[in-house]
């Protein structure tokens, strides 16, 4: 995970912090409450590398009460707005273990093509090329988790569905209640970067005139974004 700070820390902050890192085995509990306090979103490694960097993630229920059949054969996200990510500080999280969800992930620099996370032969490829939901005419609700990045952007957006019956096809739009889905993304040159390991937690900020050797590359970007996980 990755926890995007609105408000930097302040030096007692920091160093309170760094401190927490000192035991063999720091607590997890010091990141979730700096979040809380500094306006802090959380982030999650998406599990695949090609993705634009950490997702948020919704799960989406999608059903119809039509007596006749339904089919969703597409999906995009549409008037996709987005600017330079405004957080200052990052906190990178580094746990041992993990692994992928199914589901579907949208990179925001293509998001007409959601990619498949399902952990089979079709990880990481278009996820409709393949697959279909079927609604309607009896049918149980279908399900999606959708994880959506946006590197090192800022973006909100809303989703569309594309839907075919007997009569053609159609477009359905999707919104996060009424309205707008809206994704954080990393700074690309984050005023603070500290991360969080089994071992301790690193000040890796810019300012560090020799950073810890396991710090990642800054800047951030949707190239290289990998190299943090």
């Amino acid at each position: 995970m990755a926890y995007v700070l609105d408000r930097p820390l302040t030096r007692t902050e920091t160093a309170t912090f760094l401190e927490s890192g000192a035991d063999d085995s720091p607590d997890f509990g010091e990141v979730e409450e700096l979040a809380a306090t500094h306006g802090g979103h959380g982030l999650e490694d998406p599990g695949w590398d090609k993705s634009d960097g950490y997702s948020s993630s919704w799960l989406i229920d999608l059903f119809s009460d039509r007596s006749a059949g339904l089919t969703i054969t597409g999906m995009r996200a549409k008037d996709v707005r987005c600017g330079p990510a405004a957080a200052k500080t990052v906190i990178l999280v580094r746990p041992e273990g993990g692994g992928a969800y199914d589901g579907i992930h949208f990179n925001l620099s293509e998001p007409k093509t959601p990619y498949s996370l399902s952990p089979d032969d079709y990880f990481g490829k278009p996820y409709f090329s393949h697959k279909k939901i079927d609604l309607g005419n009896g049918t149980e609700p279908g399900g999606l988790r959708a994880s959506l990045s946006s590197g090192v952007q800022d973006c909100n957006f809303l989703l569309e569905a594309e839907c075919r019956d007997s009569l053609g096809l159609h477009q359905q739009e999707i919104k996060n209640a009424s309205g707008r889905f809206a994704v954080r993304g990393l700074p690309a040159n984050p005023y603070q970067f500290f991360l969080w390991t089994d071992g301790g937690v690193f000040d890796c900020g810019p300012h560090q005139l020799q950073r810890p050797r396991m710090c990642p590359a800054i800047p951030f970007s949707v190239t290289n974004w990998s190299s943090v996980v």
